[in-house]
């Protein structure tokens, strides 16, 4: 799987994670339940004050019970196989900008600055756009 390729799953599974929750909040809000019975946009109403958690607590492992936690571990994974690409020589000017963009979260801007001037260096537009707006 290429990067962009990688990328895009990425976004789509944050996006798909991220719209559950919300359903899920909004129904818990409405003490409603959306059920496979119900026509698409109807929902079965349960009695005011009924929602109840799932019996046993929260099914999620503990150290996966945040969407920013596993987000946090999946750049952190991505970052570590960016720069081991970069050491063996086999960086593009998107990897590098990819790691300007990382650095940047993880360390802050000053530190992100040799990997944008870096990107730019290698022809990357956005890095390019980035440092000129500085």
């Amino acid at each position: 799987m290429d990067a962009v390729t990688t990328r895009l799953s990425l976004a789509a599974d944050y996006l798909k994670r991220e719209s559950s929750a919300a359903v899920e909040e909004l129904m818990a809000a409405f003490h409603a339940v959306h059920t496979t019975t119900a026509g698409v946009g109807e929902l079965d109403r349960w009695g005011e004050g009924n929602a109840l958690p799932p019996p046993g607590g929260d099914p999620r492992p503990a150290h996966l019970s945040t969407t920013k936690e596993q987000q946090h571990l999946s750049f952190k994974r991505e970052l570590r196989t960016l720069l081991d690409d970069e050491q063996e020589g086999k960086a593009d000017s998107k990897a590098l900008r990819r790691i300007a963009e990382l650095t940047e979260l993880f360390d802050g801007e000053q530190k992100a600055q040799v990997w944008w001037q870096r990107a730019a260096l290698q022809g990357d537009p956005v890095a390019i756009m980035m440092l000129a707006d500085d």
